[in-house]
């Protein structure tokens, strides 16, 4: 197992020995030494892991005192994605907030691209659909199409750090999404709010092009709570 792997799989294990011990926030964590001999790992992997933790604000480490979690809204969004990608699933509560930050970014990240967006831009979105369409006929999973076309959306609007930042909640949502597009309906259904919008981008009409993604996110929205309270049930 390489460096960077050991690092990985080190920050996943802790993650989920905080979520599963319950830690408070400003509550102290256990030693270096004592997570090395926990984890049957090096010291300077535990070390390298909690710096890492420490970059994307997770812990805090206090000179001559110890290893402190910090409150999570002081976590970076990096954070999430490392939470996610450690196999820890979002709270409901969790899963809505970043469904509403996706609402905000997204419907302005679409009247942006009205006016910002290119043939290619255009050309690439097309054939997104295409692929979608192709997938929708054999009743397949559109997970990674749905992904591409928001994404797409967001390129145009020639706005690095909102690709970033829109794409890390994708990253976030990865597992979860496995499920919610499992349901060969609601893949044909996102389909075909996704030409509505790519129409509207076409066209460079940008209130119907937020409107239409506004109700495309809150028609998401609506799914993901029955969704989750059925996998509560």
């Amino acid at each position: 197992m390489g460096r960077h792997e050991v690092a990985s799989t080190t920050i996943s294990r802790i993650l989920t020995f905080i979520r599963a011990r319950n830690y408070e926030p400003k509550e102290r964590l256990p030693s270096e030494r004592d997570l090395a001999e926990k984890f049957a790992t090096s010291r300077s992997a535990i070390r390298e892991a909690l710096a890492t933790l420490e970059a994307m604000r997770v812990i805090e480490r206090r000179p001559n005192s110890g290893i402190y979690l910090r409150e999570w809204d002081q976590s970076s969004i990096e954070a999430l994605v490392l939470h996610a990608d450690s196999g820890l699933s979002l709270t409901r509560e969790e899963v809505a907030k970043a469904l509403e930050v996706r609402r905000i970014l997204e419907v302005e990240a679409v009247r942006l691209a009205c006016s910002r967006r290119t043939a290619a831009d255009l050309k690439s979105l097309r054939e997104i659909l295409d692929e979608t369409a192709a997938r929708v006929a054999k009743r397949q999973s559109i997970e990674n199409e749905d992904q591409a076309f928001h994404l797409g959306i967001v390129v145009a609007t020639r706005n690095d750090v909102l690709v970033r930042v829109v794409n890390a909640f994708y990253e976030m949502s990865k597992q979860r999404r496995q499920l919610y597009f499992s349901d060969a309906d609601r893949c044909e259904l996102s389909y075909r709010e996704h030409c509505r919008i790519v129409d509207a981008v076409e066209a460079r009409e940008p209130d119907a092009a937020a409107q239409r993604m506004s109700e495309h996110l809150s028609q998401t929205a609506g799914s993901w709570a029955s969704l989750l309270s059925d996998t509560d049930a």
